[in-house]
Protein backbone atom coordinates (compact mmCIF):
# COMPACT_ATOMS: atom_id res chain seq x y z
CA UNK A 1 0.00 0.00 0.00
CA UNK A 2 1.25 3.53 -1.14
CA UNK A 3 1.89 6.75 0.91
CA UNK A 4 -1.19 8.03 -1.84
CA UNK A 5 -3.84 4.89 -1.22
CA UNK A 6 -3.76 6.45 2.57
CA UNK A 7 -4.08 10.09 2.02
CA UNK A 8 -6.80 9.83 -0.65
CA UNK A 9 -8.59 7.21 1.46
CA UNK A 10 -8.70 8.95 4.65
CA UNK A 11 -9.80 12.06 2.05
CA UNK A 12 -12.71 9.97 0.46
CA UNK A 13 -13.76 8.68 4.12
CA UNK A 14 -14.11 11.84 5.59
CA UNK A 15 -15.30 13.14 2.45
CA UNK A 16 -18.36 10.64 2.35
CA UNK A 17 -18.95 10.95 6.46
CA UNK A 18 -19.32 14.96 5.82
CA UNK A 19 -21.49 14.26 2.57
CA UNK A 20 -23.52 11.76 4.46
CA UNK A 21 -24.77 14.27 7.09
CA UNK A 22 -26.65 16.25 4.09
CA UNK A 23 -27.76 13.02 2.95
CA UNK A 24 -29.13 11.90 6.26
CA UNK A 25 -30.95 15.02 6.95
CA UNK A 26 -32.49 13.98 3.61
CA UNK A 27 -33.43 10.83 4.60
CA UNK A 28 -31.03 8.36 3.04
CA UNK A 29 -29.29 6.02 5.79
CA UNK A 30 -26.02 7.24 7.02
CA UNK A 31 -23.81 4.02 7.18
CA UNK A 32 -21.28 5.63 9.70
CA UNK A 33 -24.30 6.00 12.16
CA UNK A 34 -24.81 2.90 11.62
CA UNK A 35 -21.70 1.27 12.28
CA UNK A 36 -21.87 3.30 15.63
CA UNK A 37 -24.98 1.79 16.40
CA UNK A 38 -23.25 -1.96 15.89
CA UNK A 39 -19.91 -0.50 17.98
CA UNK A 40 -23.16 0.22 20.92
CA UNK A 41 -24.54 -3.30 20.49
CA UNK A 42 -21.00 -4.77 21.29
CA UNK A 43 -20.57 -1.86 24.13
CA UNK A 44 -23.97 -3.12 25.95
CA UNK A 45 -22.73 -6.49 26.51
CA UNK A 46 -22.51 -7.40 29.64
CA UNK A 47 -18.98 -7.72 30.46
CA UNK A 48 -18.19 -5.20 28.29
CA UNK A 49 -20.24 -2.31 29.60
CA UNK A 50 -19.26 -2.86 33.08
CA UNK A 51 -15.68 -2.85 31.70
CA UNK A 52 -16.43 0.56 30.01
CA UNK A 53 -17.99 2.22 32.20
CA UNK A 54 -15.62 1.14 35.20
CA UNK A 55 -13.35 3.00 33.59
CA UNK A 56 -15.06 6.03 31.81
CA UNK A 57 -18.05 6.35 34.26
CA UNK A 58 -21.77 6.59 33.26
CA UNK A 59 -22.07 10.00 31.55
CA UNK A 60 -21.24 11.02 27.97
CA UNK A 61 -17.74 9.85 27.99
CA UNK A 62 -18.08 6.35 26.56
CA UNK A 63 -20.42 7.08 23.77
CA UNK A 64 -18.80 10.10 22.80
CA UNK A 65 -15.15 7.56 22.51
CA UNK A 66 -17.60 4.86 20.92
CA UNK A 67 -18.63 7.47 18.23
CA UNK A 68 -14.70 8.45 17.55
CA UNK A 69 -13.57 4.75 17.37
CA UNK A 70 -16.16 4.32 15.19
CA UNK A 71 -15.25 7.34 12.94
CA UNK A 72 -11.52 5.42 12.98
CA UNK A 73 -12.74 2.47 12.07
CA UNK A 74 -14.64 4.05 9.03
CA UNK A 75 -11.35 6.06 7.98
CA UNK A 76 -9.27 3.15 8.29
CA UNK A 77 -11.15 0.89 6.25
CA UNK A 78 -11.12 3.85 3.54
CA UNK A 79 -7.22 3.12 2.06
CA UNK A 80 -7.49 -0.17 1.49
CA UNK A 81 -10.42 0.56 -1.16
CA UNK A 82 -8.52 3.12 -2.52
CA UNK A 83 -5.32 0.64 -3.01
CA UNK A 84 -8.06 -2.21 -4.31
CA UNK A 85 -9.29 0.76 -6.62
CA UNK A 86 -5.96 1.44 -8.02
CA UNK A 87 -5.25 -2.02 -8.73
CA UNK A 88 -8.77 -3.36 -9.77
CA UNK A 89 -11.17 -1.18 -9.76
CA UNK A 90 -14.58 -3.06 -10.48
CA UNK A 91 -13.31 -4.99 -7.27
CA UNK A 92 -12.53 -1.97 -5.33
CA UNK A 93 -16.06 -1.06 -5.90
CA UNK A 94 -17.57 -4.04 -5.28
CA UNK A 95 -16.56 -4.50 -2.02
CA UNK A 96 -17.28 -0.92 -1.26
CA UNK A 97 -20.92 -1.79 -2.54
CA UNK A 98 -21.00 -4.57 -0.21
CA UNK A 99 -19.89 -2.55 2.96
CA UNK A 100 -22.09 0.05 2.26
CA UNK A 101 -24.99 -1.92 1.74
CA UNK A 102 -24.60 -3.60 5.23
CA UNK A 103 -24.11 -0.32 6.73
CA UNK A 104 -27.10 1.56 5.38
CA UNK A 105 -29.01 -0.56 2.85
CA UNK A 106 -29.68 -0.63 -0.74
CA UNK A 107 -29.71 2.90 -2.05
CA UNK A 108 -27.05 4.23 0.47
CA UNK A 109 -24.81 1.09 -1.04
CA UNK A 110 -25.31 2.23 -4.65
CA UNK A 111 -24.68 6.14 -3.64
CA UNK A 112 -21.70 5.74 -1.38
CA UNK A 113 -20.11 3.83 -4.36
CA UNK A 114 -21.04 6.04 -6.97
CA UNK A 115 -18.95 8.85 -4.76
CA UNK A 116 -16.31 6.58 -4.00
CA UNK A 117 -15.89 5.71 -7.55
CA UNK A 118 -16.04 9.33 -8.95
CA UNK A 119 -13.37 10.24 -6.15
CA UNK A 120 -10.93 7.89 -6.41
CA UNK A 121 -11.36 8.26 -9.96
CA UNK A 122 -10.45 11.87 -9.81
CA UNK A 123 -7.07 10.22 -7.86
CA UNK A 124 -6.13 8.09 -11.01
CA UNK A 125 -6.91 11.70 -13.79
CA UNK A 126 -3.52 12.90 -11.30
CA UNK A 127 -0.30 12.63 -11.64
CA UNK A 128 1.09 9.64 -9.65
CA UNK A 129 4.44 11.01 -8.47
CA UNK A 130 2.45 14.05 -7.44
CA UNK A 131 0.36 12.20 -4.98
CA UNK A 132 3.18 10.67 -3.34
CA UNK A 133 4.91 14.07 -2.30
CA UNK A 134 1.68 16.38 -2.40
CA UNK A 135 2.21 16.94 1.81
CA UNK A 136 -1.81 19.11 1.12
CA UNK A 137 -3.66 16.35 0.87
CA UNK A 138 -2.73 14.67 3.39
CA UNK A 139 -2.82 17.24 5.95
CA UNK A 140 -6.65 18.28 4.19
CA UNK A 141 -7.64 14.77 5.12
CA UNK A 142 -5.40 15.26 9.04
CA UNK A 143 -7.54 18.26 9.09
CA UNK A 144 -10.94 16.67 8.32
CA UNK A 145 -9.96 13.90 10.57
CA UNK A 146 -9.69 16.56 13.38
CA UNK A 147 -12.99 18.07 13.01
CA UNK A 148 -15.08 15.38 12.81
CA UNK A 149 -13.32 14.21 16.07
CA UNK A 150 -13.83 17.76 17.59
CA UNK A 151 -17.20 17.54 16.67
CA UNK A 152 -17.32 14.27 18.55
CA UNK A 153 -16.37 15.77 21.58
CA UNK A 154 -18.39 19.06 22.03
CA UNK A 155 -21.20 16.75 23.21
CA UNK A 156 -21.45 17.40 27.10
CA UNK A 157 -23.31 15.91 29.82
CA UNK A 158 -26.27 17.94 31.69
CA UNK A 159 -25.81 16.90 35.28
CA UNK A 160 -29.01 16.84 37.30
CA UNK A 161 -27.76 18.54 40.53
CA UNK A 162 -30.21 21.43 41.95
CA UNK A 163 -28.63 23.94 44.36
CA UNK A 164 -31.84 24.87 46.33
CA UNK A 165 -35.18 23.30 47.83
CA UNK A 166 -38.48 23.64 46.08
CA UNK A 167 -40.66 24.12 49.68
CA UNK A 168 -40.04 27.07 52.24
CA UNK A 169 -39.48 24.29 54.71
CA UNK A 170 -36.53 22.18 53.07
CA UNK A 171 -35.15 25.46 51.26
CA UNK A 172 -32.76 26.30 54.25
CA UNK A 173 -31.06 22.33 52.81
CA UNK A 174 -28.20 23.69 50.82
CA UNK A 175 -27.51 21.61 48.55
CA UNK A 176 -30.61 19.01 48.38
CA UNK A 177 -31.95 18.22 44.69
CA UNK A 178 -35.58 20.29 44.45
CA UNK A 179 -38.82 18.56 44.19
CA UNK A 180 -39.80 19.52 41.11
CA UNK A 181 -37.03 19.01 38.32
CA UNK A 182 -36.84 22.30 35.99
CA UNK A 183 -36.64 20.70 32.27
CA UNK A 184 -33.42 22.17 32.15
CA UNK A 185 -31.97 20.09 34.91
CA UNK A 186 -33.77 16.90 34.08
CA UNK A 187 -31.51 14.29 33.07
CA UNK A 188 -30.63 13.24 29.31
CA UNK A 189 -30.46 9.99 27.61
CA UNK A 190 -30.16 8.82 24.18
CA UNK A 191 -28.95 5.99 21.83
CA UNK A 192 -27.62 8.49 19.54
CA UNK A 193 -24.95 10.90 19.62
CA UNK A 194 -26.09 13.95 20.31
CA UNK A 195 -25.78 15.17 16.41
CA UNK A 196 -28.43 12.51 15.26
CA UNK A 197 -31.13 13.50 17.90
CA UNK A 198 -34.27 13.66 15.37
CA UNK A 199 -35.40 17.31 16.30
CA UNK A 200 -38.99 17.65 14.47
CA UNK A 201 -39.03 21.38 15.91
CA UNK A 202 -41.17 23.28 12.95
CA UNK A 203 -41.16 19.85 10.76
CA UNK A 204 -44.68 18.40 9.80
CA UNK A 205 -45.66 15.64 12.47
CA UNK A 206 -48.20 12.81 12.83
CA UNK A 207 -48.54 9.65 15.23
CA UNK A 208 -50.25 6.57 13.40
CA UNK A 209 -51.50 4.13 15.81
CA UNK A 210 -52.81 1.07 14.07
CA UNK A 211 -51.91 -3.09 14.52
CA UNK A 212 -55.21 -4.80 15.57
CA UNK A 213 -57.55 -2.26 15.90
CA UNK A 214 -60.49 -2.05 14.49
CA UNK A 215 -59.95 1.94 13.53
CA UNK A 216 -56.34 2.81 12.35
CA UNK A 217 -55.72 6.20 13.35
CA UNK A 218 -53.53 8.98 12.42
CA UNK A 219 -53.25 12.58 14.71
CA UNK A 220 -50.99 15.90 14.49
CA UNK A 221 -49.82 17.43 17.35
CA UNK A 222 -52.80 19.91 17.18
CA UNK A 223 -55.16 16.98 17.18
CA UNK A 224 -53.44 15.23 20.01
CA UNK A 225 -53.38 18.23 22.47
CA UNK A 226 -57.04 19.05 21.58
CA UNK A 227 -57.72 16.03 23.18
CA UNK A 228 -58.71 15.93 27.32
CA UNK A 229 -55.77 16.20 28.35
CA UNK A 230 -54.16 14.63 32.39
CA UNK A 231 -51.12 15.81 34.28
CA UNK A 232 -49.10 12.75 35.71
CA UNK A 233 -46.49 13.77 38.48
CA UNK A 234 -43.72 11.29 37.58
CA UNK A 235 -40.27 10.25 38.41
CA UNK A 236 -38.53 9.25 35.46
CA UNK A 237 -34.99 7.55 35.95
CA UNK A 238 -32.39 5.65 33.69
CA UNK A 239 -32.18 1.87 34.21
CA UNK A 240 -28.33 2.29 33.65
CA UNK A 241 -28.39 4.90 36.79
CA UNK A 242 -25.68 3.60 39.10
CA UNK A 243 -26.38 3.73 43.07
CA UNK A 244 -26.33 7.47 44.28
CA UNK A 245 -26.22 8.54 40.64
CA UNK A 246 -28.01 11.32 39.19
CA UNK A 247 -29.69 9.93 35.84
CA UNK A 248 -32.90 10.74 37.86
CA UNK A 249 -35.98 13.62 38.67
CA UNK A 250 -39.21 14.63 38.81
CA UNK A 251 -41.48 16.32 36.92
CA UNK A 252 -45.53 17.45 36.27
CA UNK A 253 -46.34 16.31 32.70
CA UNK A 254 -49.22 16.73 30.47
CA UNK A 255 -50.41 14.83 27.42
CA UNK A 256 -53.18 12.15 26.25
CA UNK A 257 -53.70 9.20 28.45
CA UNK A 258 -52.73 6.11 26.16
CA UNK A 259 -56.13 4.50 27.53
CA UNK A 260 -57.82 7.12 25.42
CA UNK A 261 -56.17 6.53 22.31
CA UNK A 262 -56.61 2.74 22.19
CA UNK A 263 -60.67 3.22 23.29
CA UNK A 264 -60.99 5.55 20.12
CA UNK A 265 -59.57 3.15 17.74
CA UNK A 266 -60.59 0.29 19.51
CA UNK A 267 -58.12 -3.16 20.24
CA UNK A 268 -58.83 -6.56 19.24
CA UNK A 269 -58.71 -9.32 21.09
CA UNK A 270 -56.22 -11.22 19.33
CA UNK A 271 -54.16 -7.99 21.11
CA UNK A 272 -51.82 -8.82 23.33
CA UNK A 273 -49.10 -6.12 22.77
CA UNK A 274 -48.13 -2.20 22.29
CA UNK A 275 -45.38 -1.70 20.68
CA UNK A 276 -44.03 2.39 20.24
CA UNK A 277 -41.40 3.31 17.54
CA UNK A 278 -39.57 6.54 17.71
CA UNK A 279 -38.44 8.60 14.77
CA UNK A 280 -35.08 7.48 15.48
CA UNK A 281 -35.89 4.21 15.27
CA UNK A 282 -36.01 2.88 18.46
CA UNK A 283 -38.88 0.67 19.47
CA UNK A 284 -40.19 -1.03 23.04
CA UNK A 285 -42.86 -2.78 23.56
CA UNK A 286 -45.23 -3.73 26.45
CA UNK A 287 -47.74 -6.56 27.30
CA UNK A 288 -51.31 -4.93 26.91
CA UNK A 289 -52.23 -6.54 30.50
CA UNK A 290 -49.41 -4.65 32.14
CA UNK A 291 -50.20 -1.18 30.82
CA UNK A 292 -50.66 1.11 33.81
CA UNK A 293 -53.97 3.39 33.51
CA UNK A 294 -51.85 6.10 33.72
CA UNK A 295 -49.54 5.49 31.02
CA UNK A 296 -49.52 9.07 29.15
CA UNK A 297 -48.24 10.24 25.87
CA UNK A 298 -46.58 13.78 26.94
CA UNK A 299 -46.34 16.80 24.98
CA UNK A 300 -45.79 19.34 28.07
CA UNK A 301 -43.39 19.25 31.30
CA UNK A 302 -44.12 21.70 34.31
CA UNK A 303 -46.37 23.69 31.70
CA UNK A 304 -43.71 23.93 29.27
CA UNK A 305 -43.21 22.48 25.83
CA UNK A 306 -41.17 19.69 25.51
CA UNK A 307 -37.66 20.50 24.49
CA UNK A 308 -36.09 18.07 21.38
CA UNK A 309 -33.39 16.31 23.62
CA UNK A 310 -36.58 15.30 25.81
CA UNK A 311 -38.75 13.79 23.01
CA UNK A 312 -40.65 16.89 21.45
CA UNK A 313 -43.41 16.46 20.39
CA UNK A 314 -44.35 13.92 21.94
CA UNK A 315 -42.87 11.22 24.29
CA UNK A 316 -44.27 7.87 26.04
CA UNK A 317 -44.69 7.88 29.87
CA UNK A 318 -44.72 4.96 31.94
CA UNK A 319 -45.08 4.96 35.67
CA UNK A 320 -42.48 2.75 37.26
CA UNK A 321 -40.64 1.47 34.53
CA UNK A 322 -37.41 2.23 34.29
CA UNK A 323 -36.77 5.49 30.83
CA UNK A 324 -35.61 2.83 28.46
CA UNK A 325 -39.33 1.40 28.12
CA UNK A 326 -40.59 5.44 27.93
CA UNK A 327 -39.13 6.66 24.37
CA UNK A 328 -38.70 10.05 23.43
CA UNK A 329 -40.16 11.15 19.93
CA UNK A 330 -42.77 8.84 19.28
CA UNK A 331 -44.12 8.19 15.76
CA UNK A 332 -46.10 4.86 15.84
CA UNK A 333 -47.75 2.27 18.34
CA UNK A 334 -48.69 -0.74 17.10
CA UNK A 335 -50.95 -3.42 18.47
CA UNK A 336 -49.82 -6.67 18.01
CA UNK A 337 -50.01 -10.23 19.00
CA UNK A 338 -46.29 -10.70 19.54
CA UNK A 339 -43.72 -9.14 21.48
CA UNK A 340 -41.13 -6.32 19.90
CA UNK A 341 -37.85 -6.91 22.30
CA UNK A 342 -36.73 -3.40 22.15
CA UNK A 343 -33.29 -1.68 21.70
CA UNK A 344 -31.28 -2.32 25.02
CA UNK A 345 -33.04 -5.64 26.17
CA UNK A 346 -31.92 -6.78 22.66
CA UNK A 347 -28.31 -5.88 24.25
CA UNK A 348 -28.77 -7.29 27.55
CA UNK A 349 -30.55 -5.15 29.74
CA UNK A 350 -34.31 -5.86 31.70
CA UNK A 351 -36.92 -6.45 29.17
CA UNK A 352 -39.61 -5.63 31.95
CA UNK A 353 -37.12 -2.66 33.47
CA UNK A 354 -39.17 -2.12 36.52
CA UNK A 355 -38.38 0.06 38.92
CA UNK A 356 -35.88 -0.69 42.15
CA UNK A 357 -36.38 1.29 45.36
CA UNK A 358 -33.70 3.73 44.89
CA UNK A 359 -32.33 6.36 48.19
CA UNK A 360 -29.72 9.38 47.60
CA UNK A 361 -27.76 11.22 49.83
CA UNK A 362 -27.46 14.74 48.43
CA UNK A 363 -26.17 16.57 51.66
CA UNK A 364 -23.09 16.53 52.57
CA UNK A 365 -21.18 15.66 49.25
CA UNK A 366 -18.37 12.83 49.63
CA UNK A 367 -15.39 14.18 51.74
CA UNK A 368 -16.94 16.91 52.99
CA UNK A 369 -15.60 18.54 56.10
CA UNK A 370 -17.81 19.36 58.75
CA UNK A 371 -17.51 21.26 62.22
CA UNK A 372 -17.46 19.29 65.34
CA UNK A 373 -20.65 20.03 68.02
CA UNK A 374 -22.00 21.68 64.77
CA UNK A 375 -25.79 20.71 64.07
CA UNK A 376 -26.16 20.40 60.25
CA UNK A 377 -28.65 18.11 58.15
CA UNK A 378 -27.80 14.85 55.69
CA UNK A 379 -30.54 15.15 53.31
CA UNK A 380 -31.39 13.56 50.07
CA UNK A 381 -34.45 11.71 47.82
CA UNK A 382 -35.84 8.36 47.60
CA UNK A 383 -38.37 6.29 45.24
CA UNK A 384 -39.48 3.15 45.05
CA UNK A 385 -41.23 3.08 41.66
CA UNK A 386 -44.42 3.77 42.78
CA UNK A 387 -44.66 1.67 45.58
CA UNK A 388 -45.26 3.90 48.86
CA UNK A 389 -42.38 4.35 51.05
CA UNK A 390 -43.11 4.03 54.99
CA UNK A 391 -39.62 5.61 56.01
CA UNK A 392 -36.27 6.25 55.09
CA UNK A 393 -33.18 5.52 57.59
CA UNK A 394 -29.69 6.91 57.82
CA UNK A 395 -26.51 5.12 59.36
CA UNK A 396 -23.39 7.33 60.61
CA UNK A 397 -21.50 3.93 61.49
CA UNK A 398 -21.32 2.50 58.38
CA UNK A 399 -24.97 0.38 58.79
CA UNK A 400 -24.94 -0.91 62.36
CA UNK A 401 -27.13 1.42 63.72
CA UNK A 402 -29.79 3.50 61.59
CA UNK A 403 -32.01 6.39 62.64
CA UNK A 404 -35.64 7.74 61.08
CA UNK A 405 -35.21 10.46 59.01
CA UNK A 406 -38.31 13.35 58.55
CA UNK A 407 -39.84 12.11 55.12
CA UNK A 408 -41.96 14.85 52.98
CA UNK A 409 -44.49 13.83 52.06
CA UNK A 410 -44.96 13.10 48.21
CA UNK A 411 -46.58 15.29 45.57
CA UNK A 412 -48.31 12.28 43.84
CA UNK A 413 -48.25 8.47 43.83
CA UNK A 414 -45.21 8.50 41.00
CA UNK A 415 -43.55 11.36 43.17
CA UNK A 416 -39.69 10.61 44.38
CA UNK A 417 -39.66 11.91 48.77
CA UNK A 418 -37.69 14.33 49.76
CA UNK A 419 -35.74 13.65 53.22
CA UNK A 420 -34.01 15.00 56.00
CA UNK A 421 -32.08 13.82 59.29
CA UNK A 422 -30.99 16.77 61.42
CA UNK A 423 -27.34 15.67 62.54
CA UNK A 424 -24.75 17.09 65.28
CA UNK A 425 -21.71 14.93 65.49
CA UNK A 426 -18.70 15.08 67.12
CA UNK A 427 -14.99 15.08 65.54
CA UNK A 428 -13.77 11.84 63.62
CA UNK A 429 -14.61 10.31 60.33
CA UNK A 430 -18.21 9.03 59.41
CA UNK A 431 -19.66 6.86 56.95
CA UNK A 432 -22.93 7.63 55.59
CA UNK A 433 -25.56 5.55 54.53
CA UNK A 434 -29.03 5.68 53.70
CA UNK A 435 -31.57 2.82 52.99
CA UNK A 436 -35.51 3.54 52.21
CA UNK A 437 -38.25 1.40 53.47
CA UNK A 438 -41.15 0.06 51.34
CA UNK A 439 -44.55 0.02 53.51
CA UNK A 440 -44.69 -3.43 54.81
CA UNK A 441 -41.45 -3.29 55.86
CA UNK A 442 -39.78 -4.51 52.59
CA UNK A 443 -36.45 -2.87 53.11
CA UNK A 444 -34.75 -1.41 50.31
CA UNK A 445 -32.26 -4.08 48.64
CA UNK A 446 -28.64 -3.98 50.30
CA UNK A 447 -26.97 -6.15 47.81
CA UNK A 448 -24.10 -4.24 45.72
CA UNK A 449 -25.37 -4.90 41.71
CA UNK A 450 -24.23 -2.62 38.90
CA UNK A 451 -26.97 -1.23 36.67
CA UNK A 452 -26.86 -3.95 34.19
CA UNK A 453 -28.75 -5.75 33.70
CA UNK A 454 -32.22 -4.91 35.91
CA UNK A 455 -30.85 -1.48 37.52
CA UNK A 456 -28.43 -0.60 40.15
CA UNK A 457 -29.19 -1.71 44.42
CA UNK A 458 -27.30 -1.40 47.06
CA UNK A 459 -26.77 1.59 49.26
CA UNK A 460 -25.79 5.00 48.67
CA UNK A 461 -22.91 5.58 50.83
CA UNK A 462 -20.60 8.85 52.02
CA UNK A 463 -17.81 9.65 54.06
CA UNK A 464 -17.40 12.34 55.47
CA UNK A 465 -14.39 13.95 58.20
CA UNK A 466 -15.82 15.72 61.39
CA UNK A 467 -13.08 17.76 63.07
Amino acid sequence: MRQSDVGWGVLAGAGLAALGLVFYRWGLSYPLLNLYGQMTFWLGVPAVFNLVHSVFGYGELAKNLAFIGAVGVWLALHPFLAWAFRRVWWVALGLAFGLYTLLGGWWAGLVYTALLGLILWGRSRRAPVRLETEDPARRQSLKALGLLAAGALVWSWVKARAQQAARIVWDKIAGLSPEITPQGKLYYVSKNPALFDPNLKGKPYSLELGGLVEKPLRFSLEELQALPANDLPNTLTCISNPVGGDLIGFAKWTGVPLKTLLDRAGVKPQAKWLVWEAADGYRESLALAELPPEALLAYAINGEELEPRHGYPTRLLLPGRYGMKQPKWITRITLSDKEQIGYWAQRGWSRSAIIRTMSRIDVPGAGARLRAGEETLIAGVAYAGGRPLERVEVSADGGKTWQKAELKPPLGRFAWQLWALPWKPSAGEYTLQVRAVEVGERVQDATRREPLPDGATGYHTVRVRVG
